[in-house]
């Protein structure tokens, strides 16, 4: 037995290793088990003390099996060398060697920023800029139009770029202040979703944290976006009113941030991706495997619809959970139309904005763009575009590879299972703020 720490969670109980940061979600009665083994008992007597206790057979070897996949027990039947057990080989998804945290910060003032007080008034300020958009719509960016500056374009284009990147840390740095004032470490890291490059905040071990400082920790980075959005609408209307004077070219950079902020907002409702949405929706409805277990049903519906055998058996999945997971495959499908409805309104609009003025350009005619405005689009795009697939590139291989060692591993078990299964485990997957 590797050292574990554990939460309770209803029926359930969160056990992790936090030092490499692997979390599983198993039926409370399981952790009598798991404590029996880490005293030193056999197998046999902790089934025993098991059955003493509960009145039933454990499936023990089930049990220890999953176990043995996420690194937490040896299950090979061989005796274990003195000291901490080995780590198992790297997963699919290690973490990228670079990364930042905010250790330094210290927790006390981490509680007081994230503290009632300043979260109310981040409500405050968004439903400001919300009650402002709608009272004048013409405030809000044109998805076609907007990135597409008709004066100084490379240089409103790479301001643009560079504040954006900066608003994605600072979404990020929220993310890490909240966990911090929950007590877990956290770190910024570069990652990707499919072929999009993304930053993510790791902050595994929040699953260690009370449920109201997970919350906190999931929906900080999208307050801040919204405080900083709304912060743009309020100077905006202020120059449209006269009460600020703004030139051209703020007015097009503060436009085009705020249309940058409300993707990102759009893109955290995605609940199809692992996203802040998705682990507050999760965590709301107490499902922590949620996005696989919906991903499961769904293939087996697909598998029924063409009459053949489910793909996934999920009939030890809780009642409860699996009506959770049939209403989520809605949303799930329902968050598939609304990314192609952004790409749809959204992305291609700017797309053909672009492509279109380089047409003019190349045939001579008059076009708002120069050469060097191309170039700036061309090494932009081989920036994000470039570096999310190969970054999914890497992934999908790192993939096959633990797929291939699981199987073996597996393979060489004994196939032979007790029938009464009682003590399962689910994966918890690692929360991470995505942008």
């Amino acid at each position: 037995m590797r050292p574990f720490d554990h939460r309770a969670e209803g029926d359930t109980v969160i056990i992790g290793d936090v030092e490499r940061q692997v979390f599983l979600s198993i039926p409370a009665e399981g952790l009598d088990l798991l404590h029996s083994l880490a005293a030193g008992n056999s197998v046999g007597e902790a089934v025993r003390q098991y059955e003493q206790k509960y009145s039933e057979t454990p499936d023990i070897t089930d049990f220890l099996d999953a176990l043995g996949d996420e690194g937490f027990v040896e299950v090979d039947g061989e005796a274990a060398a003195p000291g901490p057990a080995p780590a198992p080989a790297p997963a699919a998804t290690s973490r990228p060697r670079r990364s930042w945290s905010l250790n330094w910060l210290s927790p006390t003032v981490a509680r007081r920023m994230v503290s009632l007080p300043v979260l109310l008034l981040c409500v405050l300020v968004i439903a400001g800029g919300v009650y402002l958009a709608a009272d004048d719509p013409d405030l809000l960016p044109t998805p076609g139009e907007t990135l597409l500056f008709p004066i100084h374009f490379a240089a409103l284009t790479w301001a643009t770029f560079i504040l954006t990147l900066v608003g994605v840390a600072i979404h990020e740095a929220a993310h890490m202040v909240a966990a911090r004032a929950a007590g877990v470490p956290s770190r910024l890291v570069i990652g990707n979703q499919m072929y999009i490059l993304v930053v993510q905040t790791d902050m595994s071990t929040i699953w260690m944290a009370p449920k109201r400082q997970r919350f906190v920790a999931f929906i900080a980075g999208t307050l801040v976006d919204g405080v900083l959005a709304s912060s743009f609408v309020f100077a905006l209307w202020a120059g449209r009113q006269g009460y600020l004077q703004l030139p051209e070219w703020g007015a097009l950079l503060l436009t085009a941030l705020l249309f940058t902020y409300l993707v990102r907002i759009i893109w955290q409702t995605f609940l199809f991706l692992r996203t802040d949405g998705y682990y507050i929706v999760a965590t709301a409805l107490g499902c922590r495997n949620l996005m696989s277990d919906t991903e499961d049903y769904l293939r087996n519906l697909v598998a029924r619809m063409v009459r053949r055998a489910p793909r996934v058996d999920q009939s030890g999945l809780p009642r409860r959970e699996m009506r959770v997971v049939r209403w989520y495959a809605l949303a799930w499908i329902g968050g598939r139309l609304m990314a192609l409805l952004t790409l749809i309104f959204v992305g291609i609009p700017l797309l053909w904005g672009f492509i279109y003025q380089f047409l003019l350009f190349v045939s001579g005619q008059d076009s708002m763009m120069g050469s060097f405005d191309f170039v700036t689009i061309a090494v932009i795009s081989f920036l994000l575009d470039g570096g999310g697939l190969l970054l999914w590139g890497r992934s999908l291989y790192r993939g096959a590879r633990e797929r291939r060692r699981r199987h073996d591993v597996r393979s060489a078990r004994e196939q032979a299972r007790a029938a009464t299964p009682s003590t399962t485990t689910q994966k918890v997957v690692e929360p991470s703020g995505q942008q």
